[in-house]
């Protein structure tokens, strides 16, 4: 005796096309905005973990200097091995060298006295302790 009423419905439920790119719009122009500042942080901390490594090899001379009376600055990363562990990579592929100055090299604009030690990357420029660390 009971009817059930059934109502048709002519609108489907979902997004309209206008409203799916009304939203990809929006998400376009969110990562036009944060693509560059996340590309700023990452190179920046490439940067900053570089100079680490170099501070990391600056240290580990200066260990190798005062282990023996005998020793002095090395050029050859693989004597300092001991001091170390393991001789660190740049985070942008470049490759370290270290460099005993003979009084006219500069480092970041400032010359490095005879002697002094210059740590360098092939990518991220140089680090001259006693220099740059201040």
């Amino acid at each position: 005796m009971f009817r059930t009423i059934r109502m048709k419905s002519d609108r489907r439920k979902g997004f309209t096309l206008i409203e799916l790119l009304v939203v990809i719009l929006i998400l376009a122009i969110l990562m036009a905005v944060a693509l560059p500042l996340y590309l700023g942080a990452v190179s920046d901390s490439q940067t900053k973990t570089c100079r680490a490594n170099m501070q990391t090899i600056a240290n580990a001379e200066a260990a190798y200097k005062t282990s023996s009376t005998a020793h002095t600055y090395t050029t050859n990363l693989s004597d300092l091995l001991p001091n170390l562990g393991s001789i660190p990579t740049c985070p942008s592929g470049g490759s370290y060298s270290v460099a005993i100055s003979d009084g006219s090299q500069t480092s970041n604009g400032v010359t490095v006295p005879a002697g002094g030690l210059i740590v360098s990357c092939t990518v991220h420029g140089t680090f001259a302790p006693g220099i740059d660390s201040q």
